[in-house]
């Protein structure tokens, strides 16, 4: 009975489970260990709580743990692949993901209390789908990945739109690894975030199947793509740098696009976002300052009308003060 009970559980959590979520490296001063399944909502506390910034959502995950304050990773680096629930890597400590926020949001939540604490902090998204002809001049420089050659590929083809397109983006992430390395400086002290995000891959499994010869070549040259921004990132910052990547099958989670950085939305796409995840409504920057001085002179009106009312109520009404002139009926006579 409690065999299958246990039976019953892991299947359940196999299928609650969406995607994969991977440390590639992580300096001694974060460990993380155990296979616990981690809430993709909970993601941007970790990342914060690696950083050194205060964490806002309490959560129960005990898969990681910080051993010295005083040496915090300097960059936090991530790789987000869409519409996969798994890369099948041999690398890294995995750790099954429930895909319950979209990539963007965990992105703009982390480097929101980034922006409020600093703002020389590198921050970095690039959204690899949009293509070479969108990214040539990026965050990180010119991009010029090199040509794909048709020898090296087994079972992917370059005449196929999809192959292609993915083929792409495992260039440019190993044309970023490979620029990094002299755009890159880590003078400061202030925490930075590079975060990448891979769409073409759930295109190719789409095409040819799950399994297939064509996927897993995918799957393989994504892997070694990943293994050479991580080396690359963990080379520049000396290795104070925590590389991670996650995937999610998101069928069930409304995607969005961003362009490399900031993006504006218009008013109805904010509220429509707002009401669909449930978020806290988006006030303008000059906010906080007239919340402050609003609240701030109507308590110092407040006790200044209490100050002259207790000294009014207190007041001795003798023959020479003010009450007893304008009170009493018969008004002093000045000789």
């Amino acid at each position: 009975m409690l065999l299958n009970f246990a039976l019953i559980s892991f299947f359940l959590g196999a299928v609650k489970a969406e995607g994969n979520f991977i440390i590639l490296h992580n300096p001694k001063s974060v460990q993380f260990s155990g296979n616990e399944e981690v809430d993709q909502s909970l993601l941007k506390e970790i990342f914060s709580a690696a950083l050194g910034l205060t964490v806002k959502q309490r959560g129960n995950w005990n898969g990681m743990s910080i051993h010295n304050l005083l040496n915090l990773p300097e960059a936090v680096v991530v790789t987000a692949v869409e519409g996969k629930d798994s890369l099948n890597s041999t690398r890294g400590i995995i750790f099954p993901l429930n895909a319950d926020e979209n990539e963007e949001t965990t992105w703009q939540a982390l480097t929101g209390r980034l922006g409020k604490k600093d703002d020389n902090n590198t921050l970095v998204r690039i959204y690899l789908g949009d293509g070479l002809d969108a990214l040539g001049q990026s965050s990180l420089g010119e991009l010029k990945p090199m040509p794909i050659d048709p020898s090296s590929l087994q079972f992917l083809n370059l005449e196929c739109e999809e192959d292609k397109k993915f083929l792409e983006e495992v260039q440019l992430l190993r044309e970023i690894a490979n620029k990094i390395t002299s755009t890159i400086t880590t003078k400061d002290s202030n925490p930075d975030v590079y975060w990448f995000v891979v769409s073409g891959l759930s295109r190719v499994i789409e095409l040819h199947g799950k399994g297939s010869p064509s996927s897993n070549e995918a799957l393989a040259l994504l892997n070694d793509a990943l293994n050479d921004v991580s080396e690359s990132f963990v080379n520049v910052y000396n290795g104070k740098v925590l590389t991670a990547t996650f995937t999610n099958d998101q069928s069930q989670v409304r995607r969005t696009r961003s362009t490399i950085v900031n993006r504006d939305i218009s008013e109805n796409d904010a509220q429509k976002v707002t009401d669909d995840r449930n978020l806290a409504k988006k006030y303008n920057d000059n906010y906080p300052v007239i919340f402050n001085i609003i609240l701030w002179f109507g308590v110092t009106f407040f006790f200044s009308l209490l100050a002259i009312c207790i000294a009014i109520a207190s007041m001795d009404p003798g023959r020479d003060s003010i009450i007893y002139r304008m009170t009493s009926n018969r008004m002093k006579k000045e000789n």
